[in-house]
């Protein structure tokens, strides 16, 4: 679409600038009620455009106000593993099979030899 509606929020900008809160808290710093907050993550009504902007704000505001004290921003972690011992599959060769040429004058078989 060339011009999108934007009197609605995204749900995943919602999800993402929720960052793992809970809906209690996400409420209650939007001034919202819990259902209200629960039923915009569940589709049962849109989101209006100011709340993931209002979250995007606010993230900013915390991040500024930490650099402005001094402290050093956390290092974010990509993911989180849970085994004890994490196996991984074995590469495989980038060429297992045997190249043939499609031209039957010719009786030459190349095979990869790696």
């Amino acid at each position: 679409m060339r011009y999108p509606n934007t009197r609605y929020g995204h749900l995943g900008e919602l999800e993402f600038w929720m960052q793992g809160d809970s809906v209690r808290r996400i409420a209650k710093r939007l001034k919202r009620s819990e259902k209200t907050v629960q039923n915009w993550l569940t589709g049962r009504t849109k989101i209006p455009w100011w709340v993931p902007e209002i979250l995007r704000l606010q993230h900013y505001e915390y991040q500024d106000r930490l650099r402005q004290m001094g402290f050093t921003p956390l290092k974010t972690k990509l993911a989180i593993a849970t085994a004890d011992v994490l196996t991984f599959p074995k590469p495989t060769s980038p060429v297992s099979a045997s190249i043939t040429l499609s031209n039957p004058d010719t009786e030459f078989t190349q095979t990869s030899a790696r």
